[in-house]
């Protein structure tokens, strides 16, 4: 190799961040989504930038019990603007250690109606 080569590593690529505002319980049952496997969130957000297995941080908010959650994931769903259901966003995955507590935490808030549809989508 020569002395003036270089050696230049990948760089990580830094996770996004997305904030996810949700005011009650409802909104909290609308955007879970229990049918991906280990649980996942939607996050109404420009879906355009991310693409299918991206990683990303989700700062999610309940204001009704104050509660927050960074939930580490990765992107599994893309609805973009076109989309039947009228929302742009992005469904992310639980990832990391902590995806089995954020689960259940989801889960204790949400109780029964966790793994039951919701009517209506409080997005």
């Amino acid at each position: 190799m020569n002395t003036q080569e270089k050696i230049i590593e990948p760089q990580k690529k830094q996770r996004a961040l997305l904030n996810l505002v949700l005011k009650d319980d409802a909104a909290l049952h609308s955007s879970y989504m229990p049918f991906i496997r280990g649980g996942a969130i939607f996050v109404p957000t420009n879906s355009s930038t991310y693409s299918f297995g991206d990683e990303v941080v989700v700062s999610m908010h309940l204001q009704s019990t104050n509660k927050r959650l960074a939930i580490p994931g990765k992107v599994v769903w893309i609805a973009p603007e076109s989309c039947e259901r009228g929302e742009e966003g992005l469904g992310v995955q639980f990832a990391g250690t902590t995806k089995a507590k954020v689960k259940l935490i989801i889960e204790t808030m949400l109780g029964n109606r966790a793994n039951v549809p919701p009517l209506v989508r409080f997005f």
